[in-house]
């Protein structure tokens, strides 16, 4: 060695050169070996772009791997985010397969994860795979599916309980819902909005919509109903307003209508119409007899009529805000078989409809009509 000076001069000015076609903005990185020098990418990459890791694996010179994953942790920007300059081809070239995962869970509120995964890229390229699978795994919808002791339970973007309130009217086609929960309701209700509706699977997104509560103030509905959190639930699997005051109940699957009422108050393309618990449209009959005082109704409906026309009963009567009940009463069919009245006519439903807000038998025949709210006598 001491025979030839001037290579260890020639070799000292290699190293000079190699240091100087580092990024400038960056601080200088360690010396890399091949496979393992991506590791340093990760601390402090933010030079180049993903697009081009791995393509040109530079041993120790610069690393993309870094930079890529910085910038997927971010901002979620689409790229290879564990692909690294720095290392082996071949581990270059597994962070670039498998690190681009990473930088679209980034845009997601747990994809931070997978730019944390990203910058572990250069590591041979199996860590960008990890990083990359946490960002992914980041992935979430507006709307959650989660198992309480109430059962399956429609939650929050965070997976928190949403509840209906069944002095509520929910929608029914063009017509808006109706909220009862206003002012201070809402300290320990707030209402809950989740757009753009993105649902997971056991979930129908075209069951969800929302309607403006005045001012701009938007509401997510479930099957028509105005969807709420509780204050008190703050662990996902919290159910702790179930069945509180009788009112709220948990948006569960299957659906029903929330209980607590014998009688509705639904939104149809008629107005507003009396229904069942169960939200179905109530009718009374022209040919029948209303009560007057002790005199019971007649009811000219029997036999093979009660096919398409079943009788309803709610007892004991509750109804939600908007009706009364002292306008409810019951009389016996015979044998012991009760049937409910609204203002003295004997209620009906219809076997065609089927779902909420639902009124194919309005007019039928010229003698069916929906018990409407304020009522109308057919």
């Amino acid at each position: 060695m001491s025979k030839r000076p001037w290579l260890l001069f020639a070799t000292a000015l290699g190293l000079v050169a190699v240091e100087a076609c580092s990024d400038s903005e960056s601080t200088p990185y360690p010396p890399a070996t091949a496979g393992s020098a991506g590791h340093t990418a990760g601390a402090a990459g933010h030079a180049g772009s993903a697009g081009q890791a791995g393509t040109e694996p530079v041993a120790g010179a610069t690393s993309d791997a870094g930079q890529a994953g910085e910038s997927a942790g971010d901002s979620g920007a689409p790229g290879s985010a564990g692909s690294s300059e720095a290392g082996a081809t071949s581990g270059g070239n597994a962070g670039t397969s498998t690190g681009g995962t990473a930088g679209v869970g980034g845009t997601l509120p747990s994809g931070g994860t997978a730019g944390v995964g990203g910058s572990n890229a250069g590591a041979g390229g199996s860590t960008a795979g990890v990083g990359g699978s946490a960002g992914t795994g980041g992935a979430t919808t507006t709307f959650t599916l989660q198992t309480t002791t109430a059962g399956q339970v429609i939650g929050t973007v965070n997976g928190l309980s949403l509840y209906v309130f069944n002095t509520d009217t929910p929608g029914a086609g063009a017509t808006p819902p109706v909220s009862t929960c206003n002012g201070t309701c809402l300290t320990n209700w707030p209402v809950y909005h989740g757009d753009p509706i993105s649902v997971p699977s056991g979930l129908l997104a075209t069951d969800f919509g929302s309607f403006d509560r005045g001012s701009g103030v938007l509401q997510s509905t479930y099957k028509g109903w105005p969807l709420y959190r509780y204050t008190p639930d703050t662990v996902v699997g919290d159910v702790k307003g179930e069945g509180l005051n009788g009112k709220w109940y948990t948006a569960k699957l299957p659906f029903t209508f929330p209980a607590g009422t014998t009688f509705s108050l639904q939104n149809t393309t008629l107005g507003k119409v009396i229904g069942t618990a169960n939200g179905l449209s109530l009718y009374v009959l022209k040919n029948d007899t209303p009560a007057a005082g002790a005199t019971p109704p007649v009811s000219t409906c029997s036999g093979g009529c009660l096919t398409n026309w079943p009788l309803y009963y709610g007892n004991p009567i509750t109804v939600p805000s908007g009706l009364s009940a002292a306008d409810f009463g019951s009389f016996d069919r015979g044998s012991g078989v009760m049937q409910s009245t609204y203002k003295g006519w004997p209620l009906y439903t219809y076997a065609p409809d089927t779902s909420i807000g639902d009124v194919k038998g309005e007019a039928l025949g010229s003698v069916w009509y929906t018990a409407k709210s304020p009522f109308v006598a057919p």
